[in-house]
């Protein structure tokens, strides 16, 4: 039995939209699961640092900074990230103890995903602003004190970021650019290219 053109063709369109749908479908549970992954991983560096304050008295610290995503999720083509840092140190002050302190920093963002998003998203080492470049910092098994990171950068300021330190809001606005702590260079790599693929399927 010969088919008419017009129902083979839109026989033919329907397969490859569904073909489409489950590729989009894979990628989204794909960077669900990494992101998941993700959060348990987290990144650790290991610091020592020794430097005059700003009351002229000798610091000496000894700590840790723990970065992770703590939420990285798509609607539709809404991308809502959340991430964490924390940094926990303890020293010395001239000559009194400071005992147990911590920091806790949090980076929100939002914004639409589109392919030119993910296309100029890449990967980084750098060391998290913590660790002062000023400080004399030291830190084990890392000589750059670095954290991997996945950076994504739009060209206007289209990213919503908002950010707290210890539970107190210290921003909120437009940026154009948000960084990610990843646990490494390859787990970036991979959150980037599940966000191509759903960015170039359904975000354009």
């Amino acid at each position: 039995m010969r088919v008419p053109i017009r129902h083979s063709l839109l026989w033919v369109l329907a397969v490859f939209q569904c073909h489409s749908q489950d590729e989009v479908g894979s990628s989204r549970a794909n960077l669900s699961t990494l992101a998941a992954e993700e959060a348990r991983r987290g990144v650790f560096v290991f610091y020592t640092e020794s430097f005059i304050d700003n009351d002229s008295q000798r610091a000496s610290y000894r700590g840790s900074v723990y970065g992770a995503i703590q939420k990285f999720e798509l609607d539709g083509c809404e991308l809502k990230i959340e991430t964490v840092i924390v940094d926990k140190f303890s020293g010395i002050v001239g000559r009194a103890p400071t005992g147990q302190l911590q920091d806790t920093y949090g980076y929100s963002a939002s914004f639409l995903l589109t392919p030119e998003i993910a296309g100029a998203a890449a990967v980084l080492e750098a060391r998290p602003a913590q660790i002062g470049r000023n400080t004399h910092s030291v830190c084990v098994e890392n000589a750059t004190c670095g954290f991997p990171w996945l950076r994504l950068q739009t060209r206007r300021p289209v990213i919503h970021e908002i950010s707290r330190v210890n539970d107190a809001q210290s921003f909120d606005g437009q940026v154009d650019h948000f960084v990610i702590p990843v646990s490494s260079l390859a787990a970036g790599r991979q959150l980037i290219d599940e966000l191509r693929a759903i960015s170039d399927s359904r975000c354009r």
